[in-house]
């Protein structure tokens, strides 16, 4: 691993070196303190031919790419900036001359807001708290603020019905009081009253159709223009407006949704909708590896917008070493445009419905085998509630059969995502809270590991769970990523539904077998045992008694180095540190399992896939190198093992968190 990614850096350096460029070259950028050298080289923005240019041209462009960095540090209020740039050649010993361009900044003081106005030219303009805006007084200037400002007031104005509202604002430099006053110009323009909805579709173009006639497109268009809910000769709500048209794109079946406004003689507007659909099938397939089931393949199709209103239909096959799943889905965007027109997406509903077969050795009882076919049907319901917060719930029945006794499984869940982040996919900046709550039971099921049958035996049991990631810039392209995880039961439950807390594996402890962390008590139970001849004897063995009432603890820590140069931007370079422990809140009698990892990863970013690979270095931190006989089974089996193992690899399609 360690000499895989050497080699990538070298290779990398080698890609990157100018010997080739006709006329070489350096930037120095001294005197910064606000922003990073990288930041600044970046808002450079230097083209890739640079140095295949003719020095005059150099120059040129030199000094205007200096102008972008007088730009970034004007929209952070630096309005004291003293920003010099000077040109040095030096001759090389090849005969070439070196141009070196050396950019000094002296950054001086960052600028406040000091007098906010809103004129508008509307007979009846809005009123604005100038209070609740982020260019209040004294505030550090800010171009991202008064952006956001901007945004808040043409919100207010759309929705009285002016859906044309222009505004603009003038920034006036006071350089002897160190401020900046502004002045919000509003011009509001009608107000649009509700005519008629016209809706057009069409299909998505080939490639090969250019000069093709665009054809129709699967979506019943008076279906579609019955989900728009404002009436005729109403004053339109333009955030409602705009609403429908992010609506329309979160049932991921457009490619491209247009809105525009007919103005007609009796004072009416009509309502302009066209959107170009999606291919509304897909089929894809591969191959897989996953340390539980083994090597496998899957092969999934599915078909969107069945009778033109937006019915989705699916199937997924699944075929491994150790698992065989078939699921059939149904899914659909629900309560479209009606009344709950404050959720800024479609609410959208999946139901899938499995067979599945599995033959595993279970993690807590590694010398077994457990095989068990399930008929599961699962639903859920997602939408988000702001931009930045999403709802998630889910109903789980599955009939289970396993080693010959037969469960009927009840679980509910309800989960919400709190997302302040840059990037939803591959975050850099920012935060994401994700607690959830669930309850479960069970019908027609004995506990074998608590032997009453009761309700605290597994037949009703409550839970939560609760993720915060944490994603800070460091500098140059390091991020730092720091996860943290904590979950409960608070009723006793059977050991099949109490393991999905137990940790271990690619998502939890890396370099440990999926869930094979857990809290346990061993005792000796006297069984007997026949020979191959049929006699029969006496043989003491283990019995592992795992936690029903399991509480975990987990601490993720990744450091992720994107690779700078523009054409290794996809590729990234990761340290991790994994934790975690795991406990049975209810009784004393359980030791706790608790395993600690380090280790190296590459990443691969893919649009909105990343490939992971990840080796565990270094494992067994929290535990004791050498157990002795007479130590439990759990020291035993995470024995810290010496040179390079299969079992520490880790590869998934994401980044771990």
């Amino acid at each position: 691993m360690i000499l895989l990614i050497c080699a990538l850096l070298f290779f990398s350096s080698l890609a990157f070196a100018d010997d080739d460029d006709k006329n070489p070259w350096s930037v120095n950028i001294s005197g910064n303190k606000i922003f990073s050298k990288f930041q600044l080289n970046e808002q450079l923005d230097i083209p890739d031919e640079f140095g295949q240019l003719d020095t005059i041209k150099q120059d040129f462009l030199m000094r205007l790419s200096s102008e972008n960095v007088r730009a970034l540090y004007y929209s952070r209020g630096y309005y004291s900036l003293d920003l010099k740039l000077v040109i040095q050649r030096e001759p090389l010993s090849n005969g070439n001359i070196q141009r070196n361009y050396y950019i000094s900044v002296s950054e001086g003081v960052c600028y406040r807001f000091n007098d906010a106005k809103i004129i508008s030219s509307g007979d009846e303009p809005i009123p604005i708290d100038l209070g609740s805006l982020k260019i209040t007084k004294h505030q550090y200037y800010n171009q991202e603020d008064l952006s956001e400002d901007l945004q808040e007031i043409q919100k207010a104005y759309r929705k009285q019905g002016n859906l044309h509202v222009y505004i603009s604002s003038e920034e006036h430099v006071d350089t002897t009081a160190k401020c900046v006053n502004v002045i919000i110009n509003v011009n509001p323009g009608p107000k649009v009253l509700m005519g008629n909805i016209i809706t057009t579709t069409q299909r998505v173009m080939n490639k090969n159709e250019k000069g093709a006639e665009p054809e129709q497109g699967l979506s019943d268009t008076a279906w579609l223009s019955s989900l728009w809910r404002i009436k005729k000769g109403d004053v339109i709500d333009g955030n409602q407006y705009f609403n429908f048209k992010s609506k329309l794109y979160s049932t991921q079946l457009f490619t491209q949704v247009k809105l525009n406004d007919e103005l007609r003689e009796d004072g009416l507007s009509d309502v302009h909708l066209d959107v170009i659909e999606r291919v509304p099938g897909e089929t894809r397939y591969g191959f897989f590896f996953e340390e539980v089931y083994g090597f496998g393949a899957l092969a999934y199709a599915d078909h969107k917008n069945f009778f033109g209103k937006f019915n989705e239909f699916s199937t997924n096959i699944q075929i491994a070493q150790h698992k065989q799943e078939i699921t059939l889905g149904y899914a659909n965007p629900l309560f479209f445009g009606t009344s709950f027109t404050f959720i800024p997406t479609a609410i959208r509903f999946v139901d899938r419905l499995s067979f599945n077969h599995e033959k595993i050795n279970p993690p807590a009882y590694p010398d077994s085998v457990e095989e068990r076919y399930e008929i599961i049907n699962r639903g859920d319901l997602t939408f988000g509630i702001t931009d930045n917060i999403k709802f998630r719930s889910s109903i789980d029945t599955r009939y289970v059969n396993k080693n010959n006794d037969m469960l009927f499984k009840f679980k509910g869940e309800i989960g919400l995502t709190f997302d302040y982040t840059n990037d939803y996919f591959n975050p850099t900046k920012g935060f994401r809270v994700m607690p959830t709550v669930g309850i479960g039971t069970n019908f027609n099921v004995k506990s074998d590991n608590s032997g009453s049958g009761n309700n605290e035996d597994g037949h009703f049991y409550t839970y939560s769970e609760a993720t915060v990631n944490i994603y800070v810039p460091l500098f140059w392209t390091l991020y730092g990523a720091l996860s943290g995880s904590v979950g409960s039961f608070f009723n006793k439950a059977i050991e099949d539904d109490a393991r999905m807390f137990y940790q271990g594996g690619s998502r939890s402890v890396r370099g440990y077998r999926f869930r094979s962390v857990f809290a346990s008590y061993t005792t000796k139970d006297t069984v007997t045992v026949k020979d191959k001849n049929g006699e029969e004897s006496s043989e003491i063995k283990d019995n592992i008694h795992t936690a029903l009432t399991p509480m975990y603890f987990r601490i993720n820590e990744e450091l992720r180095w994107t690779l700078p140069w523009k054409s290794l931007r996809s590729w990234q370079i990761v340290q991790f540190f994994d934790m975690t422990k795991v406990m049975d809140i209810r009784d004393n009698i359980y030791e706790n399992g608790q395993e600690a990892s380090l280790g190296l990863g590459i990443r691969y970013q893919w649009q909105f896939l990343t490939f992971r690979l990840d080796y565990a270095i270094a494992k067994g931190l929290m535990t004791n190198e050498n157990c002795s006989d007479n130590e439990s089974t759990s020291c035993r089996n995470n024995k810290k093992k010496k040179g390079f193992d299969w079992n520490r690899i880790a590869f998934d399609l994401s980044q771990a968190f």
